[in-house]
């Protein structure tokens, strides 16, 4: 060494030393086959190696194959272009056993020049963050395992809230009952919000919106308890105070359900009169079809199980004004009163009434749009409680029965088909519910098409419906034929007990059906509700084709086209077919299932 160059970089040995005490990975190549001319220790210790200067790099590594390490060195050897890197995964033999194990580092190439600039080696330096990468990797993993726990627990309680809460709405012929249900946000769970809406025997349905403190699975369990027994007291005779007494007195046993707050309507469709009782809740809502709205906070008192003296206070529900309960979740915000909330929800819902507020694709149903858009205006701001709102509409006037009755011709029963379609339209149940109901009407009417009137010609059928004040459908389908035995041959049709009483005199025969029609609650999840894209409809208003039988090239017999307007009635999966059994009724006289 020239005593200039030790002059600048220092002894030859005291060169070699610091070179090799240096943290970071060092080593130096020649030519293009990058043979090792120089390695610290710690790059040795890096590659398990410890002999291996004067031999390429190929060679003395070649479990480097395939991992870009060698096509890297070749090119910037060949470019002069210098790389960088980080936390580049490498499988090397540290051991020197043989067995290749992971490691990572950071690390930068450069190419070595000649004095006249002539690219003749490598140079690199590297730090090992083998350790920094498997530790921010069992981080990472133990955040996922938590957030999957998370997710875990909140679907679980989610899934428990769902189960608790009704799974249906009662079709009234005086009411439409609408609701919706947001669960919290992300960063909250599922709590205690819960609404029902119970028919009474009287004719009357109370509407119940309820909020117990808390979220988890605590919260949701306890609103379950509360929940059943206000129901069981409401649907056992007892009138809704005393229900209300009797909720607030179980409250006070439980210490979970303490300061639940509550909103209890009860509703009588048919003359409009309202009760009501607000506990430590939000006063319902009263809205008008034009838009305007009030508020019904006469009956204010404390939340249950305090010992406050609960009140229960009457209004009147005029033709077409509809009643809106809600919880806090819908009108509580930071850092905004709870006054300013009430008076947002005030003029969005009058809207909602109006059909003033997004009127593209609105609900037809007056509940259903007010329920919908409230949750969807109110909350795309943010929202941390669940949300949970219950509204019923006092109809101008209720859904009369049906009565319709012709002849078993094939004009005459397309005609059939259409009226009841048009009048469980009006009803608006639940998919199910229709299917089922129009299924049991279809096979009644193709029975006595089938077997009451000799070599199928014509005569009377009747189809008559009515829904009871408590919800519950009862159909009738009647004839006056002349019932013959069945052909063994003819297997079609599930309901043909009445022609197995073998009566050859004329009789009547009626079919009843009763069911309780249901509607089903609109639910939403994850961070926001924009209403059908995210939701259970409450009604899939799926259109069904009128007749199947108009499409048909030639005309069928008059029991095929009874049967083709069922199967069009079924656009969705219908119930089973199951066979009815012996007709109980004895010889000659009317039979009723």
């Amino acid at each position: 060494m020239s005593d200039e160059l030790r002059r600048r970089v220092g002894d030859a040995e005291g060169v070699r030393a610091a070179f090799e005490e240096m943290p970071l990975l060092l080593m130096s190549t020649e030519g293009p086959e990058h043979v090792f001319v120089a390695a610290n220790a710690v790059y040795r210790e890096f590659v398990g190696r410890s002999e291996f200067i004067g031999t390429a790099i190929r060679v003395a590594m070649p479990e480097l194959a395939g991992q870009q390490i060698f096509e890297m060195f070749d090119r910037v050897y060949a470019t002069g272009e210098p790389q960088t890197a980080r936390e580049w995964r490498v499988q090397v033999d540290r051991e020197g056993t043989g067995t290749v194990q992971d490691a990572w580092a950071d690390f930068s190439c450069f190419p070595r020049r000649a004095p006249d600039g002539t690219v003749v080696g490598l140079l690199a330096f590297a730090t090992d963050v083998t350790d920094r990468v498997l530790q921010r990797r069992a981080a990472e993993k133990e955040v996922a395992e938590a957030e999957r726990r998370y997710r875990d627990a909140r679907d679980v309680v989610t899934a428990l809230q769902e189960a608790l809460l009704p799974t249906a709405l009662p079709v009234l012929p005086g009411a439409r009952v609408a609701a919706r249900y947001l669960v919290a946000a992300h960063d909250q769970v599922a709590g205690g919000d819960w609404f029902d809406a119970v028919p009474r025997a009287d004719g009357s349905v109370v509407l119940v919106v309820g909020d117990v403190v808390g979220h988890g699975v605590a919260a949701s369990a306890a609103m379950g308890q509360l929940r059943a027994v206000l129901a069981d007291a409401l649907t056992t005779g007892g009138d809704p105070l005393s229900a209300l007494v009797r909720a607030d007195a179980f409250a006070a046993r439980t210490p979970l359900l303490r300061a639940t707050t509550l909103a209890l309507v009860v509703l009588d469709p048919g003359t409009g009169a309202l009760f009501y009782a607000t506990c430590g809740h939000p006063p319902p809502l009263v809205v008008t079809p034009d838009g305007r709205t009030r508020l019904l906070d006469g009956a204010a008192s404390g939340p249950l199980g305090t010992g406050a003296t609960l009140v229960l206070t009457h209004d009147t529900l005029a033709p077409g004004e509809l009643v809106l309960l809600y919880t806090d979740g819908l009108v509580e915000r930071p850092n905004r009163d709870l006054g300013a909330g009430i008076a947002e929800l005030r003029t969005v819902a009058a809207d909602a009434a109006a059909n003033r507020a997004l009127p593209l694709h609105a609900a037809p149903v007056m509940a259903e749009r007010v329920c919908r858009l409230t949750v969807e205006l109110l909350t795309r701001t943010g929202y941390a409680d669940d949300v949970t709102v219950l509204a019923a509409q006092r109809l101008p006037g209720p859904v009369g029965p049906l009565d319709l009755q012709t002849s078993t011709a094939h004009r005459d029963i397309r005609q059939l088909r259409r009226g009841l379609d048009e009048w469980l339209e009006l009803l608006d149940p639940d998919d199910s519910d229709r299917v089922a109901v129009e299924l049991a009407v279809w096979e009644a009417v193709a029975n006595a098409v089938d077997h009451a009137y000799p070599d199928e010609r014509p005569g009377p059928v009747r189809v008559q419906a009515a829904l009871g004040a408590d919800g519950v459908l009862e159909c009738r389908i009647s004839d006056r034929g002349r019932w013959r035995r069945p052909d063994p041959a003819d297997t079609t049709g599930v309901g043909d007990c009445c022609s197995r009483s073998g009566s050859s005199t004329p009789s009547r025969c009626t079919t009843r059906r009763t069911t309780r029609l249901r509607e089903a609650p609109s639910w939403c999840s994850g961070t926001g509700c924009t209403g059908p894209p995210c939701s259970v409809p409450a009604s899939m208003r799926h259109r069904r084709p009128r007749s199947a039988a108009r499409s048909s090239p030639s005309r069928p017999s008059a029991p095929t086209a009874v049967r083709a307007c069922g199967s069009a009635a079924r656009s969705t999966s219908p119930p089973p077919r199951s066979s009815p059994g012996p007709c109980p009724a004895p010889r000659g006289a009317g039979c009723s299932r």
